[in-house]
């Protein structure tokens, strides 16, 4: 769908003057920007702006690089040519979350016939819209409420009626009499319908917030991590600070793990780390509080977490040397430097070969390419234990380790870890190179899957 018709002037579905909203200023994002974002992400290259309001309108879009499509600024009663067979009619009031649940929206509405609309409505929004059960359209529309969210899909050419009518409301009252529209439920959590209600804004920074908590992955992350980093987050995402300040300020904390590991305080190095991987979440979260997500941003946050292990990889020996004298220090933290090398400069290889990501989650995509019943047993036994070695789960094991062995027992701990990772990569490296898939191949096959 490549044509959006952004609703700021006129009446709503729920009679309320959607003038009020568009500047409304949503987890720091004004609600217009927040709609044009996530409507570019999923492929809406020109957007027809209703409002008597251009000038001021035009200032909050200003000067951001993010906007990147054509805007077509229309007078109240104005017309609007669409080149499109479809349109995306948007109204003002409606905060996304985020550009998947939208995409969902408009690529389940691609269904439609030429005749047909959608409507986008809360799960429970029977007491607003009734639907026939035998045709499942919309056959009564009763007004007020927040069932309805405010996206519609219509055919292009009907675009002038909505525009024409005295208020969306109306408009919607007299299709839904034409047994026409077809309603599609919205994902809870992901949308929101601003009101008039002084609380409304709170809700809706309430529903943004908790969607960037919902993106944790793993059970620390999300029950652990998440809890604490969000707050912060919160309070960053009122700062200037960019997300890729938010990465390099808190690796500079984690890089203090490693002095600590030196001079033989291997907990206070361990809770150092510990905290910059809770604190780790909080980039992340800002970059998708402001819609400031970007692959740039990605290798940012994954290259200043490598100075943190970098930190750690190397205090940990030091510290271990200077207690006991013992060569094994310098053997084995030499050992764990070099294949922490050897991963970084595989690792970075395959994301920028053969993926579009900067972010080493990516990497386990290699598994999506690679027939399961030609892998071996090390290596199925080694994809159950992956999970551990996401920083969020063996940051947590270290502080543990530490606190039983000190910097001996995190030494060797280390080293068998990366072993197994070692062989793990080589196993990898040997299919990938064996395959003979050029980039292009695995790129398509990881969007497919």
């Amino acid at each position: 769908m490549k044509n959006a018709v952004v609703l700021c002037s006129g009446t709503g579905t729920n009679g309320e003057d959607l003038s009020r909203f568009p500047s409304k200023s949503i987890a720091q994002v004004p609600q217009l920007k927040r709609i044009i974002i996530n409507c570019q992400r999923v492929g809406v290259e020109k957007f027809h702006i209703i409002t008597d309001n251009a000038g001021f309108l035009k200032n909050l879009l200003i000067d951001d690089p993010r906007i990147t499509s054509d805007i077509n600024w229309v007078l109240p009663g104005g017309s609007v040519s669409i080149d499109s067979d479809r349109a995306l009619i948007l109204e003002s009031s409606l905060v996304v979350t985020n550009s998947g649940s939208l995409e969902k929206f408009v690529r389940d509405s691609a269904d439609c016939r030429e005749d047909e609309f959608s409507v986008l409505v809360h799960q429970d929004a029977y007491p607003v819209i009734g639907t026939d059960r035998e045709t499942g359209y919309v056959n009564r529309y009763f007004g007020g409420g927040s069932g309805v969210l405010g996206a519609f899909s219509v055919n292009s050419m009907e675009v002038p009626a909505v525009l024409s009518a005295t208020g969306l409301d109306t408009w919607l009252g007299g299709e839904a009499v034409r047994r026409r529209m077809r309603t599609f439920s919205a994902d809870s959590g992901y949308w929101y319908r601003l009101s008039d209600t002084a609380e409304s804004e709170k809700e809706a920074e309430g529903v943004v917030f908790s969607h960037v908590g919902k993106t944790a992955t793993g059970w620390i992350a999300r029950n652990i991590n998440g809890r604490m980093s969000l707050p912060l987050s919160k309070l960053l995402a009122r700062t200037p600070l960019t997300p890729n300040a938010v990465s390099v300020l808190i690796n500079l904390i984690g890089v203090l793990c490693g002095p600590f590991y030196a001079l033989g305080h291997a907990v206070l190095g361990a809770l150092f780390m510990q905290a910059a991987t809770v604190l780790d979440r909080c980039d992340g979260e800002v970059a998708r509080i402001k819609l400031m997500e970007t692959k740039k941003g990605q290798w940012v946050d994954t290259i200043s977490d490598q100075f943190t292990v970098l930190s750690f990889l190397i205090g940990v020996p030091v510290g271990y040397y200077l207690q006991t004298g013992s060569t094994v220090a310098v053997v084995l933290g030499s050992y764990n430097i070099i294949v922490f090398v050897l991963f970084l400069i595989w690792s970075f290889y395959f994301l920028i070969k053969y993926t579009d990501s900067g972010s080493l989650v990516a990497y386990f995509e290699v598994d999506k390419h690679i027939n399961p019943e030609e892998l071996s047993l090390l290596r199925k036994l080694i994809a159950r234990l992956r999970p551990l070695g996401r920083r969020n789960y063996y940051s947590a094991g270290l502080v543990l380790i530490a606190i039983i062995g000190g910097n001996s027992l995190v030494l060797f701990a280390t080293s068998l870890t990366l072993t197994l990772f070692l062989m793990h990569q080589l196993e990898d490296v040997v299919r990938i190179f064996r395959l003979g898939k050029p980039e292009e191949v695995f790129q398509e096959e990881t969007e497919r899957n």
